[in-house]
């Protein structure tokens, strides 16, 4: 017969993971000077992914290495943010980690050749559209 874990030891697993992880978000709030009213865990999902306001998103193993590691928002932010432009343009999406430790990435001057290149082939593309 295979073990089973007992009920009320689930319970406590859960009710210390749930204090860990809403102890991380406290203190993710002090650091980067949050307001709680502000945030929820999406679902309720205690540890899964964080919400705040209408653009920060974190999910709960980020939310740990963020505290731990003294992740300012603004680096936050900014990896974020290279993440969404790396999706966009089919480029390496680093994780938080390699990131904070200098990972290889585009640089900004060719993200920004890029980005102005895919406006002007959306432009042209808008434009012959409207032609026919």
């Amino acid at each position: 017969m295979a073990y089973k874990t007992h009920d009320a030891t689930k319970r406590h697993l859960n009710e210390q993971w749930e204090t860990a992880y809403n102890g991380y978000l406290l203190e993710l709030h002090n650091m980067w000077e949050l307001d709680a009213h502000y945030g929820f865990w999406v679902a309720n999902e205690v540890g899964g992914v964080y919400c705040y306001g209408d653009n920060i998103f974190i999910d709960g193993n980020n939310l740990k290495y963020i505290v731990d590691n003294d992740i300012s928002y603004s680096d936050y932010m900014e990896w974020l943010d290279y993440c969404t432009w790396a999706a966009e343009f089919g480029q390496n999406r680093p994780n938080l980690d390699a990131w904070c430790k200098g990972c290889p990435r585009v640089d900004v001057a060719t993200q920004e050749k890029m980005s102005a290149m895919k406006f002007e082939l959306d432009k042209l593309i808008r434009e012959t559209k409207e032609k026919f």
